[in-house]
């Protein structure tokens, strides 16, 4: 690294990635599209796919030329979170089935998340200037 050349690399998406984050025991990369899709990929076999989501109902054409999709996942690994078109955020359950959980609602779309670094605490800011703190306990 210290060289910085690079260590690795594959084709990810159709389309442009508009956030990375690297998995919570290093081994993996969470990668999302402007498309609204959503991959987890193996670092130790680069290219495999562990986990997928299509969030792209969240990603409303209108609003992506003015906010950037981003993602956050929480100190455990668990849970992704996701900024929407809309005034909800979905929460994904990590390498589950679970797609029911969404943010409390703001009053205009979801333009910004986080993850407490230790707790079930997120964050979510929003185009309506809002910001609200919600914890999962």
């Amino acid at each position: 690294m210290s060289a910085g050349l690079p260590i690795t690399g594959w084709p990810a998406h159709d389309s442009a990635i508009s956030s990375l984050l690297f998995g919570p025991d290093e081994t993996s990369i969470f990668s999302l599209g402007t498309d609204g899709k959503i991959f987890e990929w193996s670092l130790q076999n680069q290219g495999q796919v562990l986990w997928s989501r299509d969030c792209s109902r969240f990603c409303d054409p209108e609003t992506a030329m003015h906010c950037r999709h981003e993602m956050a996942l929480d100190a455990n690994g668990k849970r992704l979170l996701t900024t929407s078109g809309l005034v909800r955020a979905p929460i994904y359950q990590v390498r589950g089935h679970t797609n029911g959980l969404k943010t409390l609602p703001h009053t205009d779309v979801v333009t910004t998340v986080d993850w407490h670094p230790t707790l079930p605490i997120f964050l979510t800011g929003s185009a309506d200037n809002s910001v609200r703190v919600t914890s999962m306990l």
